[in-house]
């Protein structure tokens, strides 16, 4: 039982610092202010997690650098694109899209997240796992059971209500776009954007607070029944820019 509490805090440790790295660090580089990229509740990451003991599993006792780099970047990335094709089958949405980045393999994973994933994880065996094993190792048995099952109970419910979130969200995208073509004819002939844009601010009111944050959260989602949807709704909300990634992906979706 002490090492699943054990592994489980670890899991946690690492998903939380992959919620570092991508909303605060990268957040900052790329939007120049903190945005929580994360698909749930909570300041984690799960897919870091699941990467980091994947890698400290297979790979913690290789030594090379190199090596560790190649076959751990390799492990990630496979990780990613089995997470990116399984969110789209359960919520019908791409949730990101690299097509715009170089080397891309179907807008899943790209060169660039391959690097990335291996210099992380050369940092995560090298200098990451030995801290945060000697930091659990100085809580007492009933401390780290306590902690262990806390956060567990915590993670699970958080889990729960993400995914009842994505689930409801997919409905009412599919209700927003069933609603626009019924009246789309309508508002074509009356040639007015503003009408169009009132459509979709009403739209946006449909969501909840949690909804709208994952809208910021993947900035290239989009539907797979309903492409075009999340990006009209999107582009109503206050503060949005328009980067070009949907658009892209769009062309290429519609190239295959």
């Amino acid at each position: 039982m002490e090492l699943v509490e054990t592994s489980f805090l670890m899991f946690w440790v690492f998903s939380f610092l992959g919620w570092i790295w991508e909303s605060v660090f990268y957040s900052l580089v790329d939007k120049h202010r903190i945005v929580n990229r994360g698909f749930m509740y909570g300041p984690y990451i799960p897919i870091y997690g699941t990467g980091a003991l994947i890698d400290l599993l297979i790979l913690g006792n290789i030594t090379d650098m190199v090596q560790l780099f190649f076959i751990s970047a390799t492990l990630c990335t496979m990780v990613e694109y089995v997470t990116s094709y399984a969110m789209e089958k359960l919520f019908n949405a791409r949730w990101w899209d690299y097509y715009d980045m170089l080397w891309h393999l179907n807008g899943r994973i790209c060169i660039e997240g391959f690097l990335a994933f291996g210099g992380l994880s050369v940092v995560l065996v090298q200098w990451v796992n030995p801290l945060t094993g000697s930091l659990i190792a100085m809580l007492s048995p009933l401390a780290l059971h306590i902690v262990s099952w806390t956060l567990f109970a915590l993670f699970v419910a958080d889990f729960v209500m993400s995914v009842k979130q994505a689930v409801d969200f997919e409905q009412k995208v599919r209700k927003i776009a069933e609603m626009f073509v019924a009246v789309k004819e309508r508002m074509a002939a009356m040639y007015d954007t503003v009408v169009v844009e009132t459509f979709f601010r009403k739209a946006l009111a449909l969501l909840t607070k949690q909804q709208k944050r994952m809208l910021t959260a993947f900035p290239a989602m989009r539907s797979v029944s309903y492409p075009g949807i999340i990006k009209s709704i999107r582009s109503v909300m206050p503060g949005f820019r328009e980067n070009g990634k949907e658009d892209s992906a769009e062309k290429n979706e519609e190239q295959q």
